[in-house]
């Protein structure tokens, strides 16, 4: 999710690094856009004015997104271990090029791989192209209830398997 405030902060660095994703993949930015749009959407329906903060609506917003990134790309490229890839490839760039504290940050790819962890079970059982956003999102809603409070990077480090956040 690529908001307003960071692509209208974009410096010529920043738009030749994003440039040069969507150069060497250039037929995944319509499957990239998708997922952004759809994540937004979903999350603005579910937590309206409150996934921009670092709370738990965060963590889902994230883990969504990359959940959102793969099941596109994967209906694109149908190779499913690189569409993980791409998932991580553009939420891994968002958050080098995003302005955020150390602790924010971490917690940013902590919700992500939890996000690509998620959707890897549900490839596993199941055919992700034909399950539509919306349902995606239903199936990670219930793992917010177990989302984490943080307070520091080491705490954050012993929570491999569940969502976190900071408020």
């Amino acid at each position: 999710m690529i908001p307003r405030t960071l692509l209208t902060s974009l410096n010529y660095k920043k738009l030749i690094s994003l440039s040069g994703l969507f150069f060497r993949r250039p037929l995944m930015v319509i499957p990239t856009i998708i997922a952004t749009k759809n994540c937004i959407r979903i999350s603005d329906h579910y937590f309206p004015n409150l996934h921009h903060l670092n709370n738990s609506s965060n963590a889902f917003r994230h883990a969504l997104w990359n959940i959102l990134l793969t099941k596109e790309a994967y209906q694109w490229n149908k190779d499913f271990n690189e569409a993980l890839q791409w998932a991580k490839t553009i939420t891994d760039w968002h958050e080098e090029f995003s302005p955020n504290k150390p602790l924010e940050r971490a917690m940013d790819l902590h919700n992500n791989a939890y996000g690509r962890t998620f959707v890897h079970k549900m490839f596993k059982r199941n055919n992700i192209i034909e399950t539509d956003s919306e349902k995606l999102a239903k199936e990670l809603l219930p793992f917010l209830t177990t989302s984490k409070k943080v307070s520091n990077l080491n705490e954050l480090r012993t929570l491999k398997n569940q969502l976190v956040h900071l408020i």
